[in-house]
């Protein structure tokens, strides 16, 4: 089996595990911010900062893969939900869902690169005469 085969032999998975998982932190963030419970909303980036890695580490999905997974649930919520609130709180308070959306991605984008360039980095090779 070559190279390209061995790396995507868990893409299905990892992609359907990503979208789970996005789907479980927008609907987190969506009850906190309609709740009032707004430190849990410092608490989402970092979470899907951490996803995005999981899913380069476990299923080595390519960044944008992991990032894309993750935020896909969310864009049909987020389609309704900004002009939905654009009629009630205003055209300047409902870009919070857009700008939220674009936050999660690229928190998820960071995390998954960090671990893709840690793969990508070769090992260095240990001086023998201090072994």
């Amino acid at each position: 089996m070559d190279q390209q085969h061995q790396r995507s032999r868990g893409t299905g998975g990892g992609l359907f595990a990503g979208f789970l998982v996005g789907f479980l932190w927008f609907f987190l963030s969506f009850a906190a911010m309609f709740n009032g419970v707004f430190f849990l909303l410092l608490l989402v980036p970092p979470a899907y900062a951490l996803s995005g890695a999981l899913l380069a580490w476990f299923f080595r999905l390519p960044p944008v893969h992991a990032a894309c997974s993750l935020v896909g649930s969310a864009l049909p919520w987020v389609a309704w939900l900004w002009p939905a609130t654009m009629s009630s709180s205003g055209w300047l308070k409902s870009l919070v869902w857009p700008v939220f959306v674009g936050t999660a991605f690229g928190m998820s984008l960071l995390g998954a690169r960090l671990v893709a360039a840690r793969r990508r980095r070769k090992p260095t090779q240990s001086d023998p005469a201090l072994a």
